[in-house]
């Protein structure tokens, strides 16, 4: 068991290249935990906005722990990032546990959060 959140990561062209930059550094000084990281965050993004270069990344039903070496790589890439350059949604389990963080609101992906009210 466990506790499951869906999270998107929005990254300009700039914040790509940094994640490639940080992904080449995690695979030199941090091979124990390299695997993880690359299942993770290593792969092809599941948006990209050839005209701007920008990225998004989508998990859905992950455990986004801290503790986890991979979401520690994220939240150290966040860290290191110009807020502008960045997008970061979490939404947990619970109704009002929601977290975001960077600026970069006007990416060409539209990644936000709504809510509504809806019937059939």
């Amino acid at each position: 068991m466990g506790y499951y959140s869906d999270v998107a990561l929005c990254l300009t062209k700039n914040g790509m290249d940094q994640l490639k930059t940080a992904l080449a550094e995690a695979e030199k000084n941090n091979l124990d935990n390299f695997a993880a990281i690359k299942m993770l965050i290593g792969g092809e993004p599941n948006k990209i906005d050839e005209g701007s270069g920008s990225v998004v990344f989508l998990w859905e039903g992950e455990k986004w722990y801290d503790e986890f070496d991979e979401v520690a790589f994220v939240g150290k890439l966040m860290d290191n990032l110009p807020h502008e350059d960045f997008l970061f949604i979490r939404i947990g389990e619970d109704y009002d546990d929601i977290e975001t963080r960077g600026s970069y609101r006007c990416n060409p992906q539209r990644v936000r959060i709504t809510r509504e009210i809806a019937t059939d």
